[in-house]
């Protein structure tokens, strides 16, 4: 070829050069027709190969959607190829595994567990066989089955399963880090258990092994958030402070989406420890975990209009042909509906006149019901916004006197206590009696005076927010005889305002639980969704039978017109021996942006 090439590039004459690679061609066909025709593999074999090829390309591009999360496109990809005649057994495993794996995440759990029992048939028979970086096969069908039977409710198939993939006998480093990754899960299962102890060494052999493959910071921040979690639920805060703050030196330069996800929970995290350790620094890392909430919910929307642009882009363009293809029909059926409605209005100037005499006498009638209709609702809305002008009233002056005491009287009492133990220093150990017990009268009296200040205005709330003051009102509120449960999430920072109007229903219906209901259990759930903050406060108590005794008996007017005037709903369900559930959905005020001083 290297001659005929040197032969070609030396010839000027540009037809001669044509002919000469015309008839190259033909003598290259020919020759390549007669190795085939004389080669040891027939046509058959050459089809055989190259559905090979395709059947390997089906699985690949079947494993890109996967991991993009297009689950429908992933199943039409491989379910041909589950069926097909394959020799190879390390790639029928490699296809029943991913087969698997796309039924659990599309929710078809019992064909998720025929394609992972299928595989695991035949990876333990050939185990052996699967060299190198293959090994790894068995210990990932161990790890789908867990999964699997975790999300079917059978814990033990589950625990089974991954106790096997950590005896697996490998020291593949991919392997590995699949045994780190059965340790943290099972570590999580046991924890849910309240076998912490065990949870607790299984995440830190989790931990090591992770760290000593350096692959994946990623998985390490996940292991040490749970391994905290677990600290935080033995109310070792302390301990839980530290393992979240290792956690977020491995986000120190990663500025990624996921990146800045964990950093919210893990500060969000501190901050409940740190307020539980009564360290009021708190309040910096709840603000920081805010403001990259708000950073990722900005992100977000920047995506969601993009995308919507460039769809609206496309739509322009679809529009502006449909517009042209409806104006030339417009024009057509203009003329034909003149006609129509020429003749049409003849017709209904007939009956005009008619209908006009009927419509005098029920206008006349409407009118009347319309009056009385309007003088009741009128009455109503009265009687609503003075009962609220009364309670924003109470709440005003609560709070002003919270302040007064607070940052008055309580500054009073601290300022006299501090003047009578200077006093002190100068008697050498020899305090008079009655200077000694006017210090602890001052002192009783200023914590009287916090816990009043207290009971009048949450300082927990004003400080942090809603999220921490209903969890801090249930704690206290909890008892021997009662424990209040608290399911809370996405509860942001809103109008003190409104925070203050929403703690105060939560507060009066939990007092109303406490005095009527005999209940061992109440539960507070909060959540916002699309603007709208929903509430749901319920208890296991007596109940009530019907409507009318549940206000009699609780008496929630001032809640109802509370949520009236904040165009909430409000609905109260309950049931003699059931106990009662009340389900609030009131719109959210958000804070109001500072102004920007003009320089």
């Amino acid at each position: 070829m290297e001659m005929e090439v040197l032969f070609i590039k030396n010839i000027s004459n540009k037809t001669y050069i044509k002919q000469l690679i015309f008839l190259a061609f033909i003598f290259l066909s020919i020759q390549i027709k007669a190795e085939f025709y004389n080669s040891a593999f027939s046509a058959s074999d050459l089809q055989k190969e190259q559905d090979s090829i395709i059947t390997i390309r089906k699985y690949e591009l079947a494993k890109i959607n996967y991991e993009q999360e297009k689950y429908t496109k992933a199943l039409k990809l491989i379910l041909p190829l589950i069926d097909k005649d394959i020799k190879d057994p390390e790639f029928k495993v490699k296809i029943n595994i991913l087969a698997g794996k796309i039924f659990r995440k599309a929710g078809d759990l019992s064909k998720a567990l025929m394609h992972l029992k299928k595989s695991l048939k035949l990876n333990e028979e050939k185990f052996e066989d699967f060299k190198g970086d293959s090994q790894f096969l068995l210990a990932d069908n161990y790890l789908q089955l867990s999964l699997v039977f975790k999300k079917l409710k059978k814990i033990d198939s589950s625990k089974y399963f991954l106790n096997e993939l950590i005896n697996l006998n490998s020291i593949n480093d991919t392997v590995q880090s699949l045994k780190g990754t059965a340790f943290m899960n099972l570590g999580n299962m046991q924890a849910v258990e309240g076998n912490l102890n065990e949870a607790e060494k299984n995440m830190l052999k989790s931990i090591k092994i992770k760290t000593n493959l350096k692959n994946d910071n990623m998985e390490l921040v996940l292991g040490y958030m749970n391994l905290a979690n677990l600290y935080v639920e033995r109310k070792q805060f302390n301990k839980g402070k530290e393992i979240y703050g290792k956690a977020l030196t491995y986000l120190k330069n990663d500025k990624s989406l996921m990146a800045l996800g964990y950093k919210e929970i893990l500060y969000d995290n501190i901050a409940w420890a740190l307020y539980n350790l009564k360290d009021y620094k708190a309040y910096e890392f709840v603000t920081d975990s805010y403001a990259i909430r708000d950073s990722l919910n900005t992100n977000k929307l920047k995506k969601d209009l993009k995308r919507i642009e460039a769809e609206h882009n496309v739509d322009i363009v679809k529009k502006a042909e449909e517009v042209k293809r409806l104006q030339l029909e417009r024009k057509t059926w203009i003329i034909g509906i003149t006609g129509v409605l020429v003749s049409l209005l003849f017709l209904y100037l007939a009956n005009l006149y008619k209908l006009r005499q009927r419509n005098l006498s029920l206008k006349l009638s409407q009118n009347e019901l319309k009056q009385q209709r309007k003088l009741e609702r009128l009455k109503s809305q009265s009687q609503v916004k003075i009962l609220n002008a009364t309670i924003d009233g109470k709440e005003t002056e609560r709070k002003q006197i919270a302040e007064i005491l607070h940052d008055n009287v309580s500054a009073l009492l601290s300022s006299a206590s501090m003047h009578l133990q200077a006093s002190q220093k100068q008697f050498n150990g020899h305090t008079p009696l009655e200077i000694a017990k006017t210090q602890e009268i001052i002192n009783e009296a200023s914590q009287k005076i916090r816990d009043l200040s207290h009971n009048l205005m949450s300082s927990i709330l004003l400080k942090f927010g809603l999220e921490y003051a209903v969890k801090d009102a249930a704690k206290k509120f909890s008892n021997s005889s009662i424990k209040i449960n608290t399911a809370i999430h996405n509860v942001y920072r809103y109008s003190q305002d409104y925070e203050i109007k929403i703690f105060n229903i939560i507060q009066e219906l939990i007092n109303n639980i406490l005095k009527h209901s005999s209940a061992k259990n109440a539960y507070i759930i909060m959540e916002e969704e699309e603007e709208t903050m929903n509430i749901i406060v319920k208890d296991d108590g007596v109940g009530f039978k019907n409507k009318k005794e549940g206000e009699k008996g609780v008496g929630l007017n001032q809640i109802k017109a509370r949520i009236h005037m904040m165009n909430g709903t409000f609905l109260i369900e309950s049931s003699k021996g059931q106990g009662t559930k009340a389900i609030i959905k009131i719109p959210v005020v958000r804070k109001k942006a500072p102004k920007k001083h003009l320089a």
